[in-house]
């Protein structure tokens, strides 16, 4: 059994998505890893990641789906889309460095959509990522 990724893919992201410039122009430093509970919008949340086994014959992988989360409250949705472009942007079939013993084979984004919220103000966009890692032979 391979050791699992999960912590270093959602370190790999944050650590990704801190540094990306056009994104911070749009929320500044509000990237978190669970929503706020005060805070200032618009913010964006790494959020749910499922796991599963992505063994080769060879290599042992897995394969991640994790959620992003986009919180705005600009009247309409342009910010949330213009949030979700920056996130791909940063992240859709770019490189991702792991800490070992873990390889990114690739990242991708899957789908994303802009809901709106219960309280009928803020809109809810959500970006759902496609990674998919290998365990690097550390000889």
């Amino acid at each position: 059994m391979i050791p699992d990724a999960s912590l270093a893919v959602q370190t790999a992201l944050f650590a990704r998505l801190a540094g990306h410039a056009p994104l911070s122009l749009l929320i500044g430093d509000r990237l978190h890893d669970r929503r706020p509970e005060a805070g200032g919008f618009p913010h964006v949340v790494i959020g749910e990641a499922a796991v599963t086994a992505d063994d080769s014959a060879t290599r042992g992988g897995q394969r991640h789906e994790v959620t992003l989360h986009v919180w705005s409250r600009y009247r309409g949705r342009a910010e949330a889309k213009r949030i979700l472009a920056a996130l791909a942007d940063a992240l859709h079939r770019q490189p991702l460095s792991l800490a070992a013993p873990h390889r990114c084979v690739i990242l991708r984004v899957a789908f994303s959509t802009i809901l709106d919220d219960e309280d009928g103000v803020t809109a809810h966009g959500v970006m759902r990522l496609r990674v998919v890692t290998e365990a690097v032979d550390p000889y």
